[in-house]
């Protein structure tokens, strides 16, 4: 490198730089048998002041190197090992000039895209790749589909919503072609040093799609003032061609080429580079990201979301002819809700995507983290969540809560014109409501005002005429004109006056009956546990034990936590009405 020195007249920056990738690609080792430091700390102490002798130094030498349990000789050695003259070459990568001028082509433009406003990419086939590195990266950005593909997504997304029940979620092998734009880091009001390094490593990792292109507004600082100018690039430059002989590549940023956390205020310089291994292939994620990205997933996993399931689901959600990319999918009883973890943001970038998300038709949830806010002005809005180190799950379980009550809301509606199929002596309304699709607490809600009308049904099937309503007088003149439409079949209703609801379960009578029977043999229970071996011999779900012991008019007396000790008693004075 010292060669190079003469040549840094013709063209200091472009010499400087091409040694700097040659000195990325060399391996440098420090020679000695302890380490340098603790060699010059150690000689240090046991000098106890100053050496002005030659006696004195050797002496000083000899305590220190029978500290270290070394010699003298490597003692010396090791006391200077670290300077740059005595550094040693342990390995370097060769690589061909033409390589080498790629390589600081790909450098330059990433220094480059540290002064973007913004950034346009159009890719066609395998875009997924430089997707999530953005996202990720936590960018700012928006999907879009080309013109020229328009006409395949449509038809795909009718044929879905012919088989799905209206949904729109697409594949992302449904998207052949797409334009990503993003915003880039000369376009935020407080520049982000984190979201600069994000914003320029999307570039090497761009290297690897094939047809691509891309436009970017460049900020200029020139005497004339602030201009925009074009830097336009597609996967045709041979320049920028990767081949298995580049083999090394960028993983992280090193302080020379950062962005400094001033309002418009820009540093830049190198990357550092790594060695990389057989095959020349750039890193998707650093060390950075990917800490970044699992801490965030692993903060929401984590989370108690009720009977809500949380799953890791990335997809295409279309918005008119935007597209956008949850994070994880929230589901329960065919309810499906997306979240997004917004990562880098202004009041402007949220407005945008919430207003294109309005032409969603899944519900979405965004979780917006503050610490990465990207502006001066704040941005108040009850259609997303912000957090500022610990997700809210509270937040998230009430906006939960909005669609259950919507979902109760419509399955109850739904329900009330469907007839169940009501047979045997045990009805598991869970496995109803899951063939159905919907909520088993709607079905429950149905399926109570059900029994409710039976049993007036039977009143006035034993008396002709009610004496209890007029609900029940109107009943009973619909079944003698055959007419029950409003509140559903008379034939169908009778079905349930002999059944009891508990918990999830339609009960028959007659079950009741044994089991009463079964647990008033004498001897037979004494304890709780003797009521759950007669439980288990009827094969209840354990969700009954409790509500049909209740309903037989049996009471637990506990005296203590083991059921062994806990006493069943028969309450004798409702006994005759237990099971009516």
């Amino acid at each position: 490198m010292a060669e190079l020195d003469g040549y840094e007249e013709m063209n200091y920056r472009f010499i400087r730089g091409l040694s700097q990738l040659l000195g990325r690609r060399t391996v440098i080792e420090t020679d000695a048998a302890v380490d340098p430091s603790l060699a010059r700390e150690t000689v240090f102490e046991a000098c106890g002041g100053m050496a002005l002798s030659p006696g004195e130094r050797k002496e000083t030498l000899q305590k220190a190197a029978k500290k270290l349990s070394i010699s003298e000789k490597e003692l010396e050695k090791a006391l200077w090992a670290d300077l740059e003259e005595n550094q040693i070459v342990k390995s370097f990568v060769p690589i061909s000039p033409a390589e080498l001028l790629k390589q600081y082509n790909i450098s330059l433009t990433q220094t480059l895209l540290f002064r973007a406003v913004d950034l346009d990419i159009w890719i066609k086939g395998d875009f997924q790749k430089i997707l999530w590195k953005i996202l990720r990266s936590g960018l700012m950005y928006s999907l879009e589909d080309t013109d020229e593909e328009r006409g395949k997504i449509d038809r795909e997304i009718n044929r879905e919503k012919e088989e799905k029940e209206g949904k729109t979620k697409e594949t992302f092998e449904e998207l052949k072609a797409v334009h990503l734009h993003l915003d880039g880091p000369a376009s935020l009001f407080r520049i982000s040093e984190r979201y600069g390094n994000s914003f320029a490593k999307i570039f090497p990792a761009l290297l690897r799609s094939k047809g691509w292109r891309l436009k970017a507004g460049i900020l200029h600082k020139g005497y004339q003032g602030k201009r925009i100018l074009n830097f336009t690039l597609d996967d045709s430059e041979k320049f920028f061609k990767i081949t298995p002989e580049a083999a090394v590549y960028p993983e992280t940023l090193s302080p020379e080429l950062q962005i400094k956390e001033e309002k418009e205020k820009y540093e830049v310089g190198e990357e550092t580079w790594k060695e990389a291994g057989k095959e020349a292939e750039i890193e998707e994620i650093d060390a950075e990201e990917a800490a970044y990205d699992s801490t965030l997933e692993q903060m929401f996993g984590s989370l108690s979301l009720g009977s809500w399931k949380i799953k890791r689901e990335p997809t295409i959600l279309k918005a008119g002819k935007y597209a956008f990319v949850p994070d994880f999918s929230l589901k329960r009883d065919g309810m499906r809700v997306y979240l997004e973890i917004v990562g880098f943001w202004t009041p402007e970038y949220l407005e945008n995507k919430i207003e294109k998300l309005k032409q969603v038709k899944e519900p979405v949830i965004l979780l917006i983290d503050r610490k990465l806010k990207c502006s001066e002005k704040d941005f108040p809005s009850q259609d997303v969540i912000f957090f500022d180190k610990k997700i809210p799950a509270n937040e998230v379980m009430q906006i939960l809560r909005k669609y259950e009550e919507k979902k109760l809301s419509e399955d109850r509606s739904r329900l009330e014109e469907m007839e169940f199929p009501i047979s045997g002596e045990l009805v598991n309304l869970e496995e109803i409501a899951a063939g159905k699709g919907v909520l088993p607490d709607a079905l429950k809600e149905v399926v109570a005002d059900r029994l409710a009308k039976a049993g007036e049904l039977e009143i006035t099937g034993e008396s002709g005429k009610s004496r209890e309503s007029e609900k029940a007088e109107e009943l009973g003149e619909m079944r003698e004109s055959g007419k029950a439409k409003e509140f559903g079949k008379v034939e169908d209703l009778e079905k349930y006056q002999d059944y009891v609801l508990l918990e999830n379960y339609l009960i028959h009578r007659k079950l009741l009956e044994s089991i009463d029977l079964e647990l008033e043999k004498p001897g037979t229970v004494e304890t709780y546990a003797d009521a759950v071996k007669v439980f288990e011999g009827f094969r209840l779900d354990r969700s009954l034990y409790y509500p049909v012991l209740e309903q037989l008019e049996y009471k637990v007396i506990w005296a203590g936590l083991s059921e062994e000790s806990a006493r069943v008693r028969k309450n004798r004075k409702n006994h005759s009405t237990a099971i009516e």
